[in-house]
């Protein structure tokens, strides 16, 4: 008797840190965020839009070069591109991009991890990104310093507490991201070293809260570039 108790009470434990580990970014169907997003481009005028993400109900999906069907997640965006996400013992990752619901499905080389398993200080991971807040604009065209380069993500909090206009969030895990690249311009530009850190807060039940990014390069042509994104409304 004393070890079937023992048994549940493991599966218990186990149970509520996976459900515990998954409630830092909710997949549920019916979700939709609201952000408000500001990017200052450093040398150029700021730029102010809206994004929306709304969860969509899972679908089961092929994917190229295994036989088998996975579960993903979809959450449809503003621009009406779908991004899916999936999730095992290891953590959350992103799968893929549609980037228009007609379109095929673009899946990662390798998985993205949103967030990696365990949630406590000191997991780490890496992924592959891409530079996208450096420009420079001229008369007749932008020009972006646009390369993909690797960043080391870390779990330095358990408890920050994040004020944004969708309210007040307690106990967010802040995720804190670095990484460092080099562009190679054209003739006139030649070679920009760029240095990235991210930080991304998310709340329990709600998920991201808050991200905050920033691109510097060591160049006065572009300069340092921000970006802060925070939850307007959460439903």
């Amino acid at each position: 008797m004393k070890k079937k108790l023992f048994f549940l009470l493991v599966l218990l434990i186990l149970f509520s840190c996976k459900k515990d580990n998954q409630k830092y970014f909710p997949l549920k169907n019916g979700h939709i965020w609201n952000y408000s997003v500001v990017i200052n481009p450093g040398v150029e005028d700021k730029i102010n839009y809206k994004k929306i993400n709304s969860s969509i109900e899972e679908t089961l999906i092929r994917k190229p070069g295994i036989n088998e069907t996975i579960i993903m997640h979809p959450i449809l965006r503003e621009d009406d591109s779908i991004y899916y996400y999936s999730k095992n013992k290891n953590g959350i990752f992103r799968e893929g991009i549609q980037f228009k619901r007609e379109s095929p499905v673009i899946f990662e080389k390798n998985k993205k991890y949103v967030l990696k398993y365990p949630i406590k200080i000191g997991t780490k991971w890496n992924s592959i990104s891409k530079t996208f807040l450096i420009i420079r604009r001229y008369a007749y065209f932008d020009y972006r310093a646009t390369t993909m380069f690797d960043i080391n993500y870390e779990i330095k909090s358990l408890t920050e507490t994040i004020k944004v206009p969708a309210g007040n969030f307690k106990n967010c895990v802040k995720v804190v991201g670095k990484g460092e690249t080099t562009f190679i311009g054209d003739r006139e530009i030649g070679s920009i070293k760029i240095k990235i850190m991210t930080n991304d807060w998310y709340a329990p039940k709600v998920g991201l809260v808050k991200s905050i990014r920033w691109e510097e390069t060591d160049t006065d042509l572009f300069g340092k570039s921000k970006m802060v994104q925070v939850l307007d409304d959460f439903k």
